[in-house]
């Protein structure tokens, strides 16, 4: 697919201003950082959390810790559509991924399908609240407390959002378990770490146990990471952002399973960050709400009528579902090509993608996750987004579809 120049919007994230980079390199890390985990648990409202190198490296840590507990529960039920980080968490904590199909409305789990999955061996049904989207968990719920199955929220990509019918409520907090990332892309993006919360105070002790025993980051480390949030903050600029892009081994925007991972407790630097980030949260909130406002309003006639989105909620990308895969891909190639931050996605189910169906040996055919896959573009909503690129993005879609 052609890459643009000159000029491109990254699809998601906050940008990391110099000035809190600065901040928070002048502030002591030991105090700082106790006081930047204080305030993500107020935000949250949990006091059980843990700060990891990332949010798969918390997901592993908890299927390691319940895994103890139910020793002879050995699988966990994951989408067919998600983020292969999820399938790694699980194998590496020594666990059987199994693929549930996806449903158009939310992109959460077909439930009938789930109930056929959850069984005695289950250990974990992982939720994912794909591009910030609140899953509906109800009835989930209920199937994970009449199997003594733990239900796990994946928030990676919804940091501060909440549940719809319930706005007091943040995803990832419903469940027995919530994971977050601050990676590349994400609500905070600041490019490291991620939190672990936990419901149960008993099963948080025996989760700090195992923590306790992993190993924090090198002075070096946190040297390069320093240089790496600057050099990003530099180059996620629309003017810049286009350079990375164009450098192969950086693979922005690729999907790739990496069976091993950091498990560390991060870098004291970006657990300052975070904390320092959450400042911004709901400023950028409320303009991902109004930006999705927009493009339902001006999409209208393209969106798919199976999927159920509130026209103000924040997610972190628009999900534009297309009936037409044929249209949808000529569409996708002409707003990648003129840099306007839209994406694919992730390119197939999990049991599809290179190297991952191999570990997973499922061949089975998963419609929905295959129909999102290829009908699915993600646009940009974050703060970076302006007036003109929004109307470029829906003058590309008409143009696009009228040529068709």
């Amino acid at each position: 697919m052609k890459k643009p120049l000159f000029y491109s919007l990254p699809p998601a994230g906050q940008k990391v201003p110099l000035k809190v980079l600065l901040r928070c390199l002048a502030k002591k890390s030991l105090d700082s950082r106790n006081g930047s985990m204080d305030a993500v648990r107020r935000y949250l409202g949990n006091d059980n959390v843990l700060y990891f190198s990332s949010g798969r490296a918390a997901l592993w840590l908890y299927l390691k810790t319940v895994s103890i507990l139910r020793p002879g529960k050995r699988e966990v039920v994951v989408p067919a559509y998600t983020c292969p980080s999820i399938a790694s968490a699980v194998l590496k904590a020594g666990l059987t991924p199994v693929l549930c199909d996806n449903n158009l409305s939310d992109l959460g789990y077909l439930f009938d399908e789930l109930q056929k999955k959850v069984g005695e061996k289950t250990l974990a049904v992982i939720v994912v609240h794909l591009y910030g989207i609140p899953v509906n968990i109800d009835r989930i719920q209920t199937l994970c407390q009449d199997n003594e199955t733990f239900l796990v929220e994946d928030a990676a990509q919804a940091f501060g959002n909440t549940f719809s019918e319930t706005p007091d409520m943040k995803l990832g907090m419903a469940g027995d378990a919530g994971f977050f990332s601050f990676g590349r892309g994400k609500p905070i993006s600041i490019l490291h770490g991620g939190i672990l919360t936990l419901k149960s105070n008993e099963i948080y002790k025996k989760a700090v146990n195992l923590y306790e025993r992993m190993s924090g980051c090198s002075p070096i480390q946190g040297v390069n990471y320093c240089l790496l949030v600057g050099l990003y903050s530099l180059f996620s600029h629309p003017r810049l952002y286009w350079l990375p892009q164009r450098i192969p081994f950086l693979n922005l925007g690729g999907t790739v399973f990496e069976p091993e991972f950091d498990t560390s407790w991060g870098h004291n630097l970006a657990i300052k960050l975070a904390g320092q980030m959450l400042e911004s949260i709901e400023r950028d909130k409320k303009v991902r709400g109004n930006n999705t406002k927009w493009y339902s309003d001006n999409l209208k006639g393209y969106q798919s009528t199976s999927i159920r989105l509130v026209p103000d909620y924040p997610y972190l990308r628009y999900p534009l579902l297309m009936d037409d895969v044929d249209l949808r891909n000529r569409i996708l190639e002409a707003l990648v090509a003129q840099g306007t931050g839209a994406t694919g996605s992730y390119p197939a189910p999990l049991n599809q993608l290179p190297k991952l169906n191999d570990v997973l040996k499922d061949s089975r055919i998963y419609n929905n996750a295959r129909k999102i896959s290829t009908s699915i573009v993600t646009l940009p909503l974050h703060s970076g987004v302006k007036e003109a690129d929004r109307e470029k993005i829906v003058r590309i879609v008409r143009q696009v579809s009228h040529a068709n």
